[in-house]
């Protein structure tokens, strides 16, 4: 249905092979016939120094202004509409990449802006906030221009990124128990893995040893919403996706996420987005392909 690019679609020697990219934005070399909307199966941070972008991710569109990160993760359906004299970073990694440095899964799992389902996707920094991130951006630069470059000091200098970028995250907003971001973000994976064929909170909170009550808490305090309305908003954005991007039927769509009474589909969709599948179809098509 959707493009999905790999790291080596993106062809540049700033790389450790497919897991690793930190390229110029004014020079990253893009695939031939490059597809909009695509999907990644990385991680991307854009550091803009110069110019700006507006990007859509998933319906929801930012204008990236210099010296602000942008987050994009694997999976979310990204489009950029326009890029008005850009220069900057593009840093992508994957998953496997990460866990060569934090062997504990659990670890990037805090990371909570790598999966930005439920925060802004960007981070704007100020001057003191930009220097503390520019050191540690301009040694993995200098290790990635290397013709002998080292993957493991790579990682290392990309995890201590990371952390610092979280630590930033962390002194905007009211604390959150980390051991709760990661219970989590285990939830929205799960999600991920089953949104089609499971609906009901029981099977999420089973899965996960909680009860229902205890995963709608820990939902709540991470996101402001119930499971039940994280369950549902997954299915809803597929169901935006396809209906924009695909020439299926309603009923087709209804079937695809699992549905057997195409009327439940429809009463669910108007009862969140205020009409039809059919008429946000019509209203949000053009929009869209015209981006």
């Amino acid at each position: 249905m959707f493009t999905v690019y790999n790291i080596e679609d993106f062809p540049s020697d700033r790389v450790v092979k497919g897991q690793f990219m930190m390229e110029r934005f004014e020079d990253l070399q893009r695939p031939p016939n490059l597809k909009w909307p695509h999907k990644h199966n990385f991680y991307e941070i854009l550091w803009l120094t110069s110019g700006k972008s507006t990007n859509v991710i998933d319906y929801h569109q930012t204008i990236v202004q210099p010296y602000t990160l942008f987050f994009i993760s694997p999976g979310q359906l990204h489009l950029m509409s326009r890029a008005d004299k850009v220069k900057g970073y593009s840093i992508t990694f994957t998953e496997e990449f990460l866990l060569l440095t934090a062997n504990n899964k659990e670890r990037l799992l805090a990371l909570s802006f790598l999966d930005n389902s439920y925060t802004a996707p960007y981070l704007k920094l100020n001057a003191t906030t930009r220097g503390e991130l520019e050191g540690v951006l301009q040694m993995l630069e200098a290790e990635v221009l290397l013709a002998e470059k080292s993957a493991v000091i790579i990682g290392h200098l990309l995890f201590t990124l990371l952390n610092k970028i979280q630590r930033i995250i962390d002194g905007k907003k009211t604390t959150t128990d980390h051991s709760n971001i990661i219970r989590f973000k285990k939830f929205r994976h799960l999600i991920e893995e089953n949104y089609k064929t499971e609906k009901t909170l029981a099977f999420y909170a089973g899965h996960l040893a909680f009860t229902p009550h205890r995963l709608n808490e820990i939902c709540k305090e991470v996101s402001g919403n119930t499971a039940g309305e994280i369950i549902r908003e997954r299915l809803l954005l597929e169901a935006k996706r396809l209906l924009i991007h695909s020439d299926l039927t309603v009923g087709e769509i209804a079937n695809e996420l699992g549905y057997e009474d195409i009327s439940y589909f429809s009463r669910q969709f108007r009862e969140k987005e205020s009409v039809t599948p059919s008429q946000y179809r019509k209203s949000m098509y053009q929009k869209y392909q015209n981006l």
